[in-house]
Formats: C-alpha cells, structure tokens, sequence
C-alpha cells in the first residue's frame, strides 16, 4: 500500500518521493494522466483540486499524510476512478432506492417505515433528498435555505461513499407547497419520524425544516463532521 511521509501540495515540503506517490494514485484514479515525475508543479496542485472539491466545503490543494484527502485519494485510485464516480449528479433526481442507499442503515430503516405510515394514510410520499454532496450543501446555504454549511445529510464514510443521517420527505403532489401543511401532512410526517426515532425538523424553534428527519441530534453534527473526514 501506498505511504505517504509528508504533505504534498499547495505550501507543503513536496518531498519528491511523495510526490510521485500522490501524482501516481492521481494517475490511478483518472486525474492525471501525466508522468509522475515528482514535480509538485501546476498540473499536480489543479488534480489535487479537482478531487478536493468533489467532497470539501474549502478545497485547499494539499494531501496530508492520513488526512481525508489521502484517504480518499487511495480509495479512488483502488477503485481506477474517483470514489465520487458512483454517486455522482444531482441527488435530488436519484431514485428512490438509491438515495435510501445513501442512508446510514438506521435511518434507511426508519425512513422505509415512515414512507409506509405516510402511504396508509393516502399521502404520497417522496425522498427529495438522503445524501447530498458538501457542494450542494454550500449552494444551499448562500440561497438562505439552510444555516450550516455542513449537515447531517453530507454525512459519508471515511472512504467517500455517502452516509446519510438525514432525508428529506415530502409529499409528490405538493413538495414545500401550502398543501403539504393544509392537508396535514407535516404534522403526519413528524408524528411518524417521532415515533420511530428521528429528530424532526419541524419541531425546531428559530429555522423550522419541516421536511427534514435525521437520526442523530444536533449536538453530534461536530462530531459527524469529523468522521466524515471534511
């Protein structure tokens, strides 16, 4: 397996060993497709990048031995592509069973029977979204529709493949529509996300998000952050 001594990158010592350990896993994973010739120059940094910002709010340009940027580079370069591969595009317009795969297995379970409750009850609903990407999430928080730029959806496991702990549910008919709230169906939702053990958007005081459940409490989001690697 591949190792790394020290950092590679923008302001980083740039040994020429681990450069061309760094310039070969990119080659591995299809961003490069240079020499790795040890030369931390240019074409190396834009490469670092182009992984970077497929899962960091601030991508930086640098690889740190052991750091979420190594990890993922070696995962990317194990798998002949980028570990974002697989799920990548709009999340929002995946299918239903996948955005449940982009749960962790606790909350797909829950949201499996949440969608049941809520169809015995004549709604129709929909995942809009399980994961989402930490880009998508940064949008989301320049348009004013959510106050943290990370979020218990962008949750992943350490190699990239997502993890959600949270989804948003609404109803096909009528999504963030007036209906939804008319025809009770927040209310139903947060009923059965509270009965089978989620936090419910909804409930909250200062920014309802009435569509939103998720598995953890919001005092683990630091926490969630860190084991995601961003």
């Amino acid at each position: 397996m591949a190792t790394l001594q020290s950092a590679v990158g923008e302001g980083a010592p740039n040994r020429n060993p681990d450069v061309v350990a760094v310039q070969t896993l990119l080659k591995q994973a299809g961003l490069y497709p240079f020499k790795a010739d040890g030369d931390c120059g240019p074409k190396t940094k834009a490469a670092i990048l182009k992984l970077q910002k497929g899962f960091l709010t601030h991508p930086d340009g640098r690889v740190d031995p052991n750091g979420a940027t190594w990890t993922r580079l070696v995962a990317a370069a194990a798998q002949g592509g980028t570990i974002t591969s697989e799920w990548s595009g709009d999340s929002s317009r995946w299918t239903q069973d996948k955005k449940l795969l982009s749960m962790e297995p606790f909350l797909r379970a829950r949201v499996v029977m949440i969608v049941t409750d809520l169809k015995l009850q004549g709604f129709q609903p929909k995942i809009f979204f399980g994961w989402r990407s930490v880009a998508v999430q940064e949008q989301l928080f320049k348009q004013g529709n959510t106050k943290v730029h990370f979020s218990f959806h962008n949750g992943q496991k350490p190699d990239g493949t997502p993890n959600a702990y949270a989804a948003d549910i609404v109803d096909s008919r009528w999504g963030w529509g007036d209906e939804a709230e008319t025809n009770g169906f927040w209310a139903a939702l947060g009923k059965s996300a509270k009965a089978h053990g989620l936090v419910w958007g909804g409930d909250w005081v200062t920014f309802k998000d009435v569509a939103h459940v998720q598995s953890r409490q919001n005092s683990e989001l630091a926490a969630t952050k860190t084991e995601s690697g961003l």
